[in-house]
């Protein structure tokens, strides 16, 4: 018999470690309304695709982050803008400017981002270019 939980926002009863349909609904509100159109069209095109996948293969598949400051090894499943498209669009595809991550490392570093944005984005540079040198230097696309 499975195990159900409450929607903490709507409480309609779950199956425990799914999402509600509500959740569906508010990213879907959150997308026609507050999300800039021109990063939407963006995230869902080819281009980005084979950025993305780009950047994730030249980092190992693996948390940059978590691995230059803690020594670990977690599986990246997020690429990082270090300058978000918003602030600098013309480089949205440099692979300079990417960084691999996992979705915690990356919630932590857009907090981060709250409280100095521009001291954030010098270590985060720093730390990918040094990361990038010891793996053999950066490709050239």
């Amino acid at each position: 018999m499975p195990i159900y939980k409450r929607c903490s926002r709507c409480g309609q009863r779950i199956p425990s470690g799914s999402t509600c349909l509500c959740a569906k609904s508010r990213h879907k509100e959150y997308d026609r309304y507050s999300r800039d159109n021109r990063s939407k069209q963006y995230y869902s095109g080819k281009v980005w695709e084979l950025t993305r996948a780009s950047t994730l293969e030249e980092d190992g598949g693996i948390d940059v982050y978590l691995f230059m400051t803690e020594g670990r090894i977690e599986l990246a499943d997020t690429v990082h803008h270090i300058i978000p498209l918003r602030d600098n669009w013309s480089i949205r595809n440099d692979i300079t400017n990417l960084m691999s991550l996992n979705h915690d490392t990356h919630s932590m570093i857009e907090q981060m981002y709250r409280k100095d944005k521009n001291g954030t984005q010098r270590i985060l540079q720093d730390m990918l270019s040094e990361y990038r040198a010891g793996r053999g230097g950066q490709k050239s696309f």
